[in-house]
């Protein structure tokens, strides 16, 4: 057992010894939220009185533009001007700010986070908090967690594929020529689409071809060599091209798929154009189907699909990070009088379940009720339970955003409909959702050379994936030259920062 896993089973031993009262607190943070135009702030949400009237805390918010929220932190970070809290930063961002000494080490006051040991011992993750300290021993990061279920799916026209008599597509192979029957039946179809640029579809398909993809990012991991690669110069990478390849030679692929707005791509989705997709199913395909029918598609209806089987024989979809958003603190307040304070109303409002509960529910009898059967928002509260609700939980009420870090389980299977929750429950029964990579720490000199050459090496690697698939490059033709290419961009060079790194840690 390491050193800080013996910290934190101390501190759960213990947990009994303390009062069972709520720990009474006072203060005023600022705290950086990042507003988003479907909810915008309201200095008087009841959020803020219920943190008030619990907690004795109020809040000074400081509002981050969403679309660009990581540049708002980043600019706070290198400024010095942090606020006392600052929400919503990824684990991955927090060695380089750890590195620059402006970050609290909440490692240092374990003892005065109460509910996060309880959280982590209830929940088992003393193996994932051991993997988000930096390479000096410390932890920076109060982070959220969530469970392994992968939500972003593969889907498909059901109903075509029952009318024209076809079998649901076991493999890519099949998915690919199921959907060219379709394209001759209708010619006009875009029968493979997806939005973002094509990094969506690029992230899902990735992982059957065991590698990282699209915006899951270029690093991967080669447990059979124990080495870290760039992704875009395997073999690996070099099949999941060539399947595209097929696809858009065939008239399958969108060609739009790089170039279209969400909204183009929504549009097809919804007007009878498309048939295969990727996308989040969380919230199912009602909306989606009412559309077809209204746009004349009788009977059209969109259902998630078993992930297909790649070309190099796996079916699986991208790693679920156990870790959600989390939030940092400014090293500055190791030396604020209400730092006990401070700590306090955080190790509550995230870990606890009281935190939690009004978090994700709201406040009993305005909100929501308790039922025998759990938890149900009351009908004023709009949700896919209550879609008549005039009340939203975030834009009417401020539940639901600000610290909403640790996935809620109850409530997010109350917020999807059944048939969505038995398929994910059936997905994560069928492991098929891929195992996170190792956790590789750099230290900051490595950081800055990786810094220097990965955008390079990045940028090149997506504008030579799209003219692969176009056919503007020739795989066979022009594969080794491309390699050639990305030597000269640094490949080799980030390659060995990477497993160097990784040989000093004992990987």
């Amino acid at each position: 057992m390491t050193h800080r896993r013996i910290e934190l089973s101390i501190l759960c031993a213990v947990l009994t010894l303390l009062l069972t009262g709520q720990l009474a607190v006072a203060g005023e943070f600022s705290i950086l939220f990042n507003e988003r135009e479907e909810a915008p702030y309201q200095a008087d949400w009841l959020v803020f009185s219920e943190y008030q009237d619990r907690m004795g805390v109020t809040l000074d918010v400081i509002l981050g533009n969403d679309n660009n929220y990581i540049d708002d932190v980043r600019r706070l970070v290198e400024s010095g001007q942090m606020p006392d809290i600052v929400l919503k930063v990824w684990p991955a961002e927090i060695e380089t700010y750890a590195s620059q000494g402006v970050l609290l080490p909440f490692s240092d006051y374990l003892d005065q986070l109460p509910e996060f040991a309880r959280y982590i011992d209830e929940n088992d993750l003393a193996d994932e908090v051991e993997s988000l300290y930096s390479s000096d021993g410390k932890l920076y990061i109060l982070p959220g967690f969530q469970r392994e279920i992968q939500v972003q799916q593969w889907i498909y026209r059901s109903d075509l594929f029952r009318l024209h008599s076809l079998p649901v597509p076991e493999s890519l192979d099949e998915l690919l020529a199921a959907l060219q029957e379709l394209k001759l039946i209708y010619p006009d179809s875009t029968p493979l689409t997806a939005s973002w640029g094509g990094a969506h579809l690029f992230a899902i398909m990735g992982a059957s071809y065991g590698i990282p993809a699209g915006w899951h990012g270029t690093r991967a991991f080669n447990d059979v060599l124990d080495r870290w690669e760039f992704a875009p110069a395997t073999d690996s990478y070099r099949e999941m091209l060539s399947y595209l390849r097929r696809c858009y030679d065939a008239g399958v692929l969108d060609p739009e798929i790089y170039t279209q707005s969400f909204d183009e791509y929504l549009l097809k989705m919804q007007d009878g154009r498309a048939f295969a997709s990727v996308t989040w199913i969380s919230s199912g395909f009602d909306n989606w189907n009412t559309a077809l029918r209204e746009n004349g598609v009788d009977g059209g209806q969109w259902e998630p699909l078993r992930v297909p089987r790649s070309t190099i024989g796996l079916s699986l979809l991208p790693a679920v990070d156990s870790f959600r958003k989390g939030l940092i603190v400014p090293a500055r307040m190791s030396a604020d009088p209400n730092l006990k304070e401070l700590l306090a109303f955080l190790d509550w409002a995230v870990y606890s379940e009281e935190g939690r509960t009004l978090t994700a529910w709201g406040v009993e009898g305005i909100t929501y009720t308790q039922t025998e059967a759990g938890k149900s928002l009351l009908p004023s509260v709009i949700s896919p339970r209550t879609p008549d609700g005039e009340l939203d939980l975030a834009t009417d009420f401020g539940f639901a955003s600000l610290f909403d870090l640790n996935e809620n389980a109850e409530f997010e299977d109350y917020k999807k409909p059944d048939d969505i929750v038995d398929f994910l429950h059936e997905s994560l029964l069928a492991e098929e959702t891929a195992k996170p990579l190792p956790q590789l720490v750099l230290d900051t000199g490595s950081l800055q050379a990786v810094g220097e050459i990965k955008p390079s090496l990045d940028t090149y690697a997506a504008e030579a994936s799209k003219a692969f698939v176009t056919g503007e490059m020739d795989i066979d033709l022009d594969w080794d030259s491309y390699l050639t290419q990305l030597e000269s961009l640094g490949l080799r060079t980030l390659e060995t920062i990477w497993n160097l790194a990784w040989s000093q840690q004992g990987g």
